[in-house]
């Protein structure tokens, strides 16, 4: 069970240099997502009206292998690549023209109960034996991020922050994470590699300290690791690589 799609990269998903930026690959990857849960009538609007429960994405992995610029025209698939009681895996390729991975990404969705927040199974919330796993053709597991660092910035959640569910979108952490970067950074990074992991929830009005750990590597690249809190309750985890 795969679906496919053909798009070409616009101007609104790059970075200042006509890269597909980090924002822009989180959203196509999104939008990838939500349309094959759709498909399956998985979404998080289907599951909300008929089981009561939210679909969440509670985990993010992506790797850029080849250069992804405006214009370009990519190919998008976006199959279920493991299915447990309680968590699915939905992976996004995007291939260049060329039919190369351009771009791999593997992102750990789960359902929580509307009410309560507590974890739903997933044969509660429709998924049944006709959800098919598909091979993964590139192997990008998640792994450990640690270091907290120092506070760099404060911000609070806004309006254009929230999405459906009434929490801040996943995206938008990632938009408040690239806003602590300098001018000549953010035109300057070809990003590689971003890891996330959604630990807690945070809402409109919620205050919430952003901290910037630099990890050290072997090789030339950078590597960052962000962790936002709401007081001391860690709300996100999240490791860029350029």
């Amino acid at each position: 069970m795969k679906f496919t799609t053909k798009q070409i990269v616009g101007a609104g998903a790059c970075d200042p240099s006509g890269r597909l930026s980090l924002v822009g690959a989180l959203t196509l990857i999104e939008d990838a997502i939500t349309a094959t849960l759709a498909k399956m009538e998985l979404d998080g609007f289907t599951v909300h009206r008929k089981y009561g429960a939210l679909m969440v994405f509670s985990k993010n992995h992506l790797r850029y292998l080849q250069a992804i610029n405006w214009q370009d025209k990519i190919t998008v698939s976006c199959f279920v690549s493991m299915k447990s009681p309680v968590r699915m895996n939905l992976d996004v390729c995007v291939k260049n023209n060329a039919g190369e991975i351009a771009l791999y990404a593997r992102t750990e969705v789960c359902a929580v109960d509307a009410q309560t927040g507590r974890l739903r199974r997933m044969d509660s919330v429709g998924v049944s034996e006709q959800v098919k796993v598909v091979r993964a053709p590139y192997d990008l597991p998640f792994e450990p991020m640690e270091g907290e660092g120092e506070l760099i910035d404060t911000v609070t959640v806004r309006t254009g922050n929230i999405d459906y569910a009434g929490h801040t979108n996943n995206v938008e952490y990632i938009r408040l994470l690239l806003n602590t970067l300098t001018l000549d950074e953010w035109r300057g990074m070809a990003p590689l590699e971003l890891q996330v992991a959604y630990l807690n929830q945070s809402f409109l009005g919620d205050n919430l300290s952003i901290y910037r750990f630099e990890k050290q590597n072997d090789i030339a690249s950078h590597e960052r690791i962000y962790t936002i809190k709401k007081v001391d309750q860690a709300v996100l985890r999240c490791l860029i690589r350029w």
